[in-house]
């Protein structure tokens, strides 16, 4: 082995040989492997690069021969199960796939297992990585199973990531029963049970992603800042592991999803990647790009669009339920799909279309194709719809004539027309004419039809009870508010009870006011009707219906039923208390249960109230449970919510009432579904349109394999969206995911950590995100459609259709948010002007001609003032051509005047063009490019290619861009035939998404190493770096190799928000180059205003120090604060160290919160002191952090007061009802605050202990507190209060059975730890 030279690099290994010696290279190159190494073998007299993960084809014979040795002795190793088997090639047969994995894994399953689930487990067992896409519901899961089989056959690590705690828990239950309580661990970030004995670990997707940053590449040396604790844990991924990454498509997430894009490329090159996800548009370049990534070859399994229990999509109306489609097997996930639209389903013999071609509304716009005929709205809900607008209009006739004849009658004089009396008010205004204006005469007709809408809405009990009557429960009803689920269940709860009336409805809509509810209420106090034996109902009169029927109307069903019986049933609750087994009978014979549930449910409830009597449900909760009635919802509490998902899933009860968070792959299949409303409240406040995926994924809880042939999913009509919003959200495309990944300080220091210093490593993560991937990806496809004739032409009339689109999708939202910037009516004429193709392209004529005829005339007005002036003398010159009183000049001086005023007329023609107008508005709103909308149009308008910098366009441009607009599908078709592998649309829509990403995450990245370096955290070991060096960029940041100190490990080991503000919250660091010295000045120039010296803005510093330099000064006064915040968070009690733990990590819960200063003044003062210290730090970080323009997501430095009372509370040793009191949260928001306190007292708290070594000690002797991390006091203060806030409710509820010894509290504090408090040296520290 000393023959040849072997030189280590990085995080590999480059082995350096000559042929004559290549076996004994190959045997030293496959031990390495065997240790996970990652090597690069050079050959020197045959000169072929080999990649053991890519073995490629070589030209020389030697080098073949080299090749096949090499590829038997990885084969060996491979066999030793030491590392994953790795695929040679990237392609295989389908078939070869589904036949091992039917030969292999089938028979862990007791069900029939589909080719495409087949496929997945033969390509895992292959060494693939693989990323499924398959619709809720179709058994997606099966595949994660089969990876995990695979992982515990071979002896390797299996990991299965779920992105709540609440579903860890849920798998972790399902794998124990699977393969035994001991071969099963769980880590939630808050416990870990049986991690260390384990070969299969259940864990959030979180806390995987903290294990991919600290896990070691293969170098057997520790290059990470948690690899010095890694060996006392399993899963650090030195050994190969195979790892689930279930609920995939969460990495177009806004703010989590960059936690999976960093788990797929901080991941180990043995590691082997199961991706679990929902169908998506760009799951191709999602598979390319993890292939890119991982140098493994990775598979895409897309589950064919028939689901196995397919889904049926009914419209619920008060006039009862109609198929929502014209065919009733159409729409996503039915038996025959989408009809071939977009390629999807099976295409009807009819597939004509009559749908109308216009541009902007959603990107179905730019298909090709049209919407086959039995995708279209079912015709008897377009002929409700028609005669509701024929109603509509009969009224608005009717108002009409009564205002005119009113007018009549008052002989012209002044009039209110909607009071009836006369307006003489200061609000007032007079109505000279009987006609109402265009704009009353909209809004008038919107209050109508609203109205009319409204009642369509079909009553929830009269829904629920034809839903029974047809055989579709359990269902699942999902409405998007809190309250509404709890409105929900009070509203039929009370309805098996009434007598009450059926109609009156629940808010399911934010919208919805009070009043307005009250005003449609109807009453219904008719008699009960007779029940015959085969189904059918007679009323009073003898009228005979069958009630399962979907076109009995809802006054007709309310007719036969009667309000007191609206379920067919008399009786009467007894006394005391629900549970009370004399009740029984009552429950079962009025509610949705038999006897026997009612008595499984009275003993589990029962058992439930004695076992946590602080959290018991109460007497009106445990009625609707016996009714088989529920609700789940984040406001809830954990456990309970846990008894409504194991009520459910045991047929326990038959309806529950959800938010969406339930479709977010808890398992709850029901075989119904009802969504409720069709928009929800967006992040900025306003009402917007469900998205496709989400209303997919709730359908897709509808169908239970094994037990339904069918699912049901009824879209319920609000009085907002009706049957045509239903049916354009379901076939409309599902977005792409788009790139979240974001660096952040934690990630950074990891990084350099792993690249010894360097930040070579983070700028090839940073290059591997999945925007620049697809950003390079892109630049590669435009390179080479740029050859071909066209393509850059197409490219640029994509984008200024785009352009419009965007434009028009503003334009809609605020209409839709009755903005007061534009007059709404207005607006909808300039949308419907832009959407149909017909008025687009007169008003674009209209525009270019009244644009010639003002230049044309400008042009002649031109030439008579150059003939005019041409005629005078020097001093007629010097005055204006129109005032000269020269007989000789009196024609031209007229023809003169007669122009100017055709110019003007001209001008303003062109100004009354909708184009005018059009460009007006869409430069005002670009002018505000802080907003949403104004970002959005302006990104949009730069990725047109030659616009990259605008921020205004002018008519010329609008023009342009209607006609790209008219014809560009026609060119596309063109393109398409000619240039079959080129898809211009979506290289601009790829164009969208990545322009400037790449160097926008480098250079927060590089913003971010700048803060670490003024923090301390990290430290240059070739040269000495100035805050002015930094501030200038005059050092390359790239070219330096720096040590990770004591305090960059600390914030590489935190998991939060921004951990180096949290760090130095606690006193771990401060500015140590005296990067905010402007703050300081700021303060000196403040404290010569005020003549009282006293110290306003905190601890100062000595006087001497006011005659240093700015930077040992601001240094200085930083190094006081953090050392004053020491000491002062030293001496608070285990509550207040909670209290202010909280502020860090909680954050606002924005259902209301106290002022700040109101809590301020409540404290007690050792804690006041703190905050008062630790705002001044705060204020000094926020200016560092603006000086090297930190990206303001990573800057974010939260302190929130909100929280700090029920946390110092609770930590204090309140009870469960006392909380909810003092914060006035709902449960599961109270258990939130509470756990994320507690989460981070518990990460601060299990900071590795910092031994004293020698070059601790400072020139005086004086150990510098800073070296050591986090003082030991308050890290035990911070345990200590965890410990005692992880009580019940708090401590999560598990739905398994576990023993003291295999759970441990994820606190991982070292036994060296504990004699800290007694440390001499920690006494003598000048605090």
């Amino acid at each position: 082995m000393k023959d040849f030279p072997i030189r280590r690099q990085g995080k590999g290994c480059n082995c350096y040989c000559t042929s004559r010696i290549y076996t004994w290279a190959m045997i030293y190159v496959c031990l390495h492997l065997l240790h996970g190494y990652n090597l690069h073998i050079h050959v020197t007299s045959y000169s072929p690069t080999i990649s053991p993960f890519l073995f490629r084809r070589q030209q020389d014979g030697g080098a073949t021969h080299l090749r096949k040795r090499f590829s038997s002795l990885w084969s060996a190793a491979a066999e030793q199960e030491f590392i994953s088997t790795i695929p040679r090639s990237s392609s295989y047969s389908a078939e070869e796939a589904i036949n091992l994995g039917r030969r292999e894994l089938e028979k862990y399953f007791n069900f029939p297992l589909d080719d495409w689930q087949l496929e997945a487990g033969g390509s895992i067992l292959m060494g693939y990585n693989v990323i499924v896409c398959a619709p809720t519901g179709s058994g997606k899961t099966v595949v994660g199973e089969m990876a995990l089989h695979v992982a515990y056959d071979r002896d390797l690590d299996g990991i299965y990531t779920t992105p709540l705690k609440a579903l860890s828990n849920q798998k972790f239950g399902e794998l124990r029963e699977k393969f035994g309580a001991a071969d099963v661990a769980l880590s939630t970030g808050d416990i870990s049970i049986n991690r260390r004995e384990a070969r299969l670990t259940v864990m959030t997707t979180e806390v995987y992603r903290n294990i991919a940053w600290r896990s070691s590449s293969g170098d057997n040396k520790s290059n990470t800042v948690a690899d010095e604790d890694s060996a006392n844990n399993s899963n650090d991924l030195r050994k190969n592991a195979v790892v689930v990454l279930d609920e995939f498509h969460y990495m177009g997430l806004p703010g989590r999803g960059g936690v999976w894009e960093e788990s797929v490329i901080t991941s180990p090159p043995h590691t082997q990647l199961i991706g679990l996800s929902a169908t998506l548009p760009n799951a191709v370049q999602l598979a390319e790009w993890m292939e890119s990534v991982t140098m493994r070859p990775t598979r895409l399994i897309d589950a064919p669009g028939a689901r196995p229990v397919p889904l049926k999509y009914l419209f619920a109306t008060r006039e009862g339920l109609f198929p929502l489609f014209r065919n009733p097997d159409a729409g996503p996930g039915s038996p025959m799909g989408l009809l071939g639209y977009r390629g999807e389903g099976v295409a009807s013999k009819s597939s004509d279309g009559n749908k109308k071609a216009g541009f902007g509304t959603s990107d179905e716009d730019s298909d090709l194709e049209k919407i086959p005929r039995g995708l279209q709205i079912n015709p008897a809900l377009k002929n409700m719809a028609q005669r509701r607008i024929q109603k509509v209009n009969r009224m608005l006739e009717r108002q009409k004539e009564q205002q005119l004849s009113t007018f009549e009658n008052k002989g012209g004089e002044d009039w209110d027309l909607y009071s009836g009396g006369r307006g003489r008010g200061r609000n007032r205004q007079p109505v000279r004419n009987a006609q109402l204006s265009s704009r009353e005469l909209r809004r008038e007709k919107e209050r109508i039809m609203r109205r009319e809408m409204r009642k369509a809405v079909p009553s929830l009990p009269i829904l629920l009870a034809r839903l029974n009557e047809k055989n579709l429960l359990p269902a699942i009803f999902f409405i998007f508010s809190r309250a509404g689920c709890d409105q929900a269940a009070e509203t039929i709860s009370s309805s098996f009870k009434g007598p009450r009336d059926p109609n009156v409805d629940v808010n399911f809509d934010e919208e919805f006011e009070e009043d307005d509810q009250q005003q449609w209420k109807r009453a219904s106090r008719q008699r009960g009707a007779k029940r015959k034996k085969d189904g059918r109902v007679e009323d009073e009169q003898g009228r005979t219906f069958r009630l399962s029927s979907n076109y009995v109307g809802e006054d007709v069903f309310n007719s036969v039923m009667g309000s007191e019986k609206v379920f067919g049933v008399e009786g009467e609750f007894l006394s005391g208390s629900p549970l009370e087994s004399s009740n029984w009978k009552y429950f079962s014979t009025a509610g949705l249960l038999d006897y026997e549930a009612v008595r499984e449910v009275a003993g589990r409830i029962n058992q439930f109230n004695e076992e946590n009597p602080e959290i018991a449900f109460t007497d009106d909760v445990t009625e609707q449970l016996m009714f088989g009635i529920g609700r789940h919802h984040a406001g809830m509490l954990p456990a309970h919510k846990m008894l409504v998902e194991t009520l459910f899933r045991l047929n326990l009860m038959k309806v529950v009432f959800a938010t969406e968070t339930l479709a977010a792959g808890i398992n709850m299949p029901a075989r119904t579904t009802a969504v409720c409303s069709l928009a929800k409240r967006g992040g900025g406040g306003a009402m917007e349109l469900l998205e496709t995926s989400n209303l997919l994924q709730m359908a897709g809880r509808a169908g239970r394999r094994g037990m339904d042939v069918a699912g049901t999913c009824v879209l319920v009509a609000t009085p907002f969206e009706g049957e045509d919003i239903a049916a354009k959200i379901l076939i409309d495309p599902i977005k792409p995911i788009s790139s979240q990944f974001r660096p952040s300080y934690a990630l950074a220091v990891n990084l350099i950590a792993r690249g010894d210093g360097k930040l070579d490593v983070a700028k090839q993560l940073v290059s591997k995100s999945f925007a620049n991937w697809g950003k390079q990806q892109l630049e590669d496809k435009i390179n080479k459609a740029s050859e071909q004739n066209g393509v850059s032409e197409i490219l640029v009339s994509v984008g200024e259709e785009r352009f419009l689109g965007t434009f028009i999708r503003i334009l809609e939202r605020k209409i839709q948010q009755r903005s007061v910037q534009f007059d709404i009516a207005f607006l909808e004429y300039l949308v419907g002007s832009l959407k149909d193709r017909e008025l687009l392209k007169k008003a674009s004529k209209g525009f270019e001609a009244a644009s010639l005829a003002v230049e044309l005339e400008k042009t002649t007005l031109s030439c008579l003032e150059v003939e005019l002036r041409a005629s005078l003398t020097e001093e007629e010159l010097d005055v204006d051509l129109l005032s000269i009183q020269s007989e000789e000049q009196d024609e031209l001086r007229q023809q003169v005047e007669d122009q100017r005023a055709r110019v003007e007329a001209a001008e303003k023609k062109l100004r009354k063009q909708i184009f005018s107008s059009l460009v007006s508005i869409a430069n005002e709103i670009m002018s505000e490019d802080e907003s949403p909308d104004g970002r959005e149009l302006i990104d949009a308008l730069q990725s047109i290619g030659g616009m990259s910098g605008s921020t205004t366009i002018d008519g010329d441009d609008l023009s342009r861009f209607s006609k790209s607009a008219i014809v560009i599908k026609k060119k596309l078709r063109k393109l398409a035939k000619a240039n079959p592998d080129v898809d211009p649309e979506s290289l601009l829509l790829q164009t969208a998404q990545e322009t400037g990403v790449e160097d926008a995450s480098w250079d927060d990245m590089l913003a971010i190493t700048k803060v670490l370096i003024s923090y301390g955290c990290i430290s240059s070991k070739t040269s000495t770096i100035t805050v002015d060096d930094l501030s200038n960029d005059e050092i390359d940041l790239e070219k330096e190799v720096f040590d990770v100190t004591p305090a960059g490990k600390d914030v590489g080991m935190l998991s939060l928000e921004n951990s180096l503000w949290c760090f130095l919250a606690m006193g771990g660091t401060f500015d140590v180059m005296g990067a905010s010295s402007g703050m300081d000045e700021m303060k000196e120039a403040l404290n010569e205003v005020f003549s009282d010296p006293m110290d306003f803005f905190g601890d100062s510093s000595d006087g001497d120090e006011a005659d240093q330099e700015k930077s040992p000064t601001s240094s200085n006064n930083a190094r006081a604060e953090a050392l004053k915040l020491i000491s002062h968070l030293r001496e608070l009690s285990l509550g207040e160290m909670a209290g202010y733990v909280s502020c860090l990590v909680t954050g606002d819960t924005g259902r209301g919160s106290v002022p700040a200063m109101d809590v301020f003044r409540r404290a007690d003062p050792q804690l006041q002191r703190s905050i008062q210290v630790l705002l001044d730090a705060r204020d000094r970080f926020i200016d560092v952090q603006r000086k090297f323009s930190v990206d303001e997501k990573t800057s974010s430095c939260q302190f929130d007061l909100s929280h700090l009372e029920v946390v110092t509370a609770w930590a204090d040793g309140c009870s469960w009802n006392e909380a909810l009191e003092i914060s006035g949260a709902a449960p599961g928001d109270l258990i939130r605050i509470l756990g994320r306190a507690m989460d981070g007292l518990r990460q601060i708290g299990s900071l590795k202990f910092r031994p004293i070594r020698k070059e601790d000690f400072g020139p005086e002797g004086i150990v510098d507190p800073f070296s050591r991390g986090i003082h030991p006091d308050i890290r035990r203060i911070c345990r200590d209060a965890a410990r005692e806030m992880n009580r019940y409710p708090v401590k999560d509820p598990l739905p398994f059975e576990v023993t003291e010894e295999d759970m441990i509290e994820e606190d991982g504090i070292p036994e060296d730890d504990i004699v800290e408090e007694d440390d001499p040296i920690t006494q003598d520290l000048p605090l």
